[in-house]
């Protein structure tokens, strides 16, 4: 039987670890990244199949950058693909989630591609606003009512993302 094990960080995986997040997780900057791993270390979580480095997620609370927010953000989340479907990233996000929960954060949000939107709201997160790059900066082009707005919202700009919360 294959051996799960979901944990934070270790100093031993710490290389690897950035090197999958770089992998998988192109645009999240290493610096940032680092700079919170002491801060937040138990929202730097691992899963290991049978020993071998699998998955990552890591994130910070979101008051950092935006102080209106008290949202714990998960920056970052990935499974190798040959580890795809099969509940491990669900897994990994619960993980995250009770890290931040341990923080004191009332709810964690993750801005989501189309790709991994359905991801979230089958782990219990709701869409909250679709956002687009303007001058550098993230703008919010909606605000969802609801999960039917999500759906029937005819998005302007397809290179956006959705912000997704979900309330701990």
């Amino acid at each position: 039987m294959d051996q799960l094990v979901i944990a934070p960080l270790t100093p031993a995986d710490t290389e690897q670890f950035y090197a999958l997040a770089a992998e998988y997780l192109p645009h999240s900057d290493p610096e940032r990244m680092r700079r919170f791993a002491s801060a937040y270390p138990a929202a730097y979580q691992t899963v290991h199949l049978d020993k071998q480095l699998i998955g990552v997620c890591y994130g910070w609370f979101r008051r950092h950058f935006a102080p209106e927010d008290p949202s714990f953000t998960l920056d970052g989340i990935c499974i190798s693909y040959a580890h795809w479907r099969k509940g491990y990233g669900a897994k990994l996000l619960r993980a995250f989630e009770d890290a931040a929960r341990s923080y004191g954060a009332p709810a964690v949000s993750a801005g989501s591609g189309q790709e991994a939107e359905a991801f979230y709201i089958a782990c219990g997160y709701a869409p909250k606003e679709y956002k687009c790059w303007t001058d550098g900066k993230p703008t919010i082009e909606h605000t969802y009512t609801s999960l039917e707005d999500y759906r029937t919202y005819q998005r302007q700009n397809p290179d956006g993302f959705v912000v997704m919360e979900k309330m701990l």
